[in-house]
């Protein structure tokens, strides 16, 4: 059952008061029955007020709000292991001071004085990888994300219902569960990408300049993040076109600027590869594999010369060691390779 936030903080109120009425209370109860977690927040709701009933000085609230925080302070959950594909989220507070924080705040300015709404905060499940790691997520929905290395995906406790929102910082493949009713929608810092189909890959580095969508199976819209698509509500449909459909075998671009461009008909299965452990790059610029094998072999590569960078790669790695990856690549564009200190390795021109 759904009620107000409002209503709802003044229902609990006369049912803590012991005033609540034979159809108020039946209410109380089914709001109780929908979800565990609002028994905790009824808990704490009636610390809350047995807190606060100390009176405070008229002039100020402060120091009913610093008992009630005080009262209510509960120590973090323990970390859970992960499975075996999986990487376990990254340790979190527990739910109930969150939650209890923001109904202080709503009952200690009602008990001294001004009218109060309830809100709860969002909670989030996020994975993330390691460099040379990566991970598969099966959500909910059926929806299965294969997280490159050094990449994290997040999405809201409510995923699935009402919505299909993820959150995305690196790279990831996401075979998507089909749901005509609740589109799929990636995030990432510039850009929202909304499935229309069923695989996709998105590469969004921090560290890299534009965003990159590879469509392996269906459509998919792209957007920028500071969009009308991206900032409307969520499950909302998009209130502005998108700067590009893309469709099966389709490569797209989108730059912070929003200018975008696309390719049709690339290998997909190059862009595909990491996700069984293989790198392959196609024309692809020194800059950008050496970004690819610092992640992916936890080192650090530097180049000599920055005329380097834009040097073209084409070339397939699958269980070589980061020595000979680095020597084949040298080979072939006339460079030299060579330590520098334990993990790290120098490009520079000549043999």
């Amino acid at each position: 059952m759904h009620i107000e936030d409002e209503r709802l903080y003044l229902l609990l109120d006369r049912y803590l008061a012991g005033e609540a009425s034979a159809v108020d209370a039946e209410a109380v109860r089914g709001w109780l029955a929908d979800d565990p977690e609002h028994a905790l927040l009824l808990e704490d709701l009636r610390l809350i007020k047995r807190v606060a009933a100390e009176r405070a000085p008229e002039s100020s609230a402060d120091a009913a709000w610093a008992r009630a925080v005080e009262a209510l302070e509960v120590a973090p959950e323990p970390p859970v292991s992960p499975g075996p594909l999986e990487v376990a989220p990254k340790p979190r507070v527990s739910r109930r001071p969150l939650v209890a924080a923001l109904a202080a705040a709503a009952a200690v300015i009602a008990l001294i004085g001004g009218g109060a709404v309830l809100r709860r905060p969002q909670q989030w499940s996020e994975y993330t990888t390691a460099a040379a790691h990566r991970a598969v997520i099966r959500l909910r929905d059926g929806t299965q994300v294969t997280l490159a290395p050094k990449s994290r995906v997040r999405y809201t406790a409510d995923y699935g219902r009402a919505h299909r929102d993820l959150y995305l910082d690196g790279e990831a493949y996401f075979l998507v569960a089909p749901d005509s009713r609740r589109p799929l929608r990636v995030h990432t810092a510039r850009s929202v990408t909304e499935d229309l189909g069923t695989a996709f890959v998105v590469r969004a580095y921090p560290d890299q300049v534009a965003t990159e969508v590879v469509v392996a199976e269906g459509r998919v819209a792209l957007w920028r993040a500071d969009s009308g698509a991206a900032s409307r509500a969520r499950g909302a449909r998009p209130d502005t076109r998108p700067a590009l459909v893309l469709l099966a075998r389709d490569l797209g671009r989108l730059e912070p600027s929003g200018v975008a461009t696309f390719r049709r008909g690339v290998d997909v299965g190059r862009y595909l590869a990491w996700t069984r452990g293989v790198l392959a790059f196609d024309g692809t610029p020194l800059a950008d594999v050496v970004l690819t094998l610092e992640r992916w072999y936890n080192v650090e590569i530097r180049l000599a010369d920055s005329a380097l960078a834009m040097r073209r790669v084409t070339a397939t790695f699958t269980t070589e060691p980061i020595d000979l990856v680095l020597k084949r690549i040298a080979l072939t564009l006339g460079l030299g390779v060579e330590r520098a200190g334990g993990s790290g390795f120098v490009l520079r021109n000549g043999r």
